[in-house]
């Protein structure tokens, strides 16, 4: 059910207008202009601390090409914020729950896309960057029916993300289970509902692009070649290295960029 709609911007490829898909659920829906629907569509989710304004520099890419897109705040993000909470925070209680309400909204909103006449329910792509990219294999798990998913800078292995990453907030986590004495896989335990390892053996009807970073201390490598590994065959494996990531829009670099990246493709 779809509670509020009000232009967000115009311009002469696309209109944007910002929805409210329920009470404490804020998006934004692209329209392309200059083609007729129904249109196929991107679902977006954005990176960790990001919003869904990072779908603004990808809109006029997307629009051209003839796509929709639609794009949510993750909880505790963007509209949703609230003071002294985080999606990444040592009550991982609280996480588990942030991570369930991120992946229960994405599917709202997959439902409104499937609702709206000018969309083609055929034809919807999942795009997710970071920790979008690591919940969206959990969206994508769940909902069966992108015809095309892509992960930039994701991974797999939680286990290993909160081991060894240098994002600050997983740091805090990590020295907070050790002042604690907890076992990281014991803290974890309950996440197995989210564990990308796990979703991506279900999404064998479904082609897959990874793009990840060559040096990259978020999310360690050993997670995005344990992710892709696990993907279901066949792999089309076309491995490419970029020196930068300046070929990409902003949105989808929340790195700086002198990191290069690599694309791994299940075509």
């Amino acid at each position: 059910m779809l509670f509020q709609s009000t232009l967000y911007r115009e311009h002469s490829q696309y209109t944007i207008s910002h929805l409210l898909l329920h009470p404490f659920l804020p998006a934004l829906f692209l329209k392309p202009r200059r083609f007729s629907p129904p249109y196929p569509a991107f679902f977006f989710l954005h990176y960790y601390r990001g919003s869904k304004e990072n779908l603004l520099p990808l809109a006029q890419e997307l629009a051209k090409n003839g796509f929709a897109a639609l794009a949510i705040d993750m909880e505790y993000h963007g509209e949703r914020r609230k003071e002294g909470r985080d999606i990444l925070s040592c009550d991982l209680d609280e996480d588990w729950s942030a991570f369930e309400r991120t992946v229960e909204d994405s599917l709202c909103a997959l439902h409104f896309l499937e609702e709206e006449e000018e969309i083609d329910r055929e034809c919807l792509f999942f795009l997710g960057v970071s920790l979008g990219a690591i919940l969206g294999v959990t969206v994508c798990a769940r909902y069966t029916r992108f015809r095309r998913a892509i992960f930039v800078v994701g991974g797999g292995n939680l286990e290993t993300l909160v081991r060894e990453s240098m994002l600050d907030s997983l740091v805090e986590i990590r020295y907070h289970l050790m002042k604690k004495r907890i076992p990281i896989p014991q803290a974890l335990k309950d996440f197995t509902t989210f564990e990308p390892l796990s979703s991506v053996e279900k999404l064998s009807h479904t082609p897959l692009l990874f793009l990840n970073a060559t040096r990259d201390d978020i999310v360690p490598q050993p997670c995005t070649f344990d992710l892709y590994e696990r993907a279901p065959s066949p792999q089309g494996d076309s491995l490419v290295s970029r020196r930068t990531w300046a070929s990409l829009p902003p949105c989808l670099s929340p790195y700086p960029k002198n990191r290069g990246f690599r694309q791994r493709g299940i075509l």
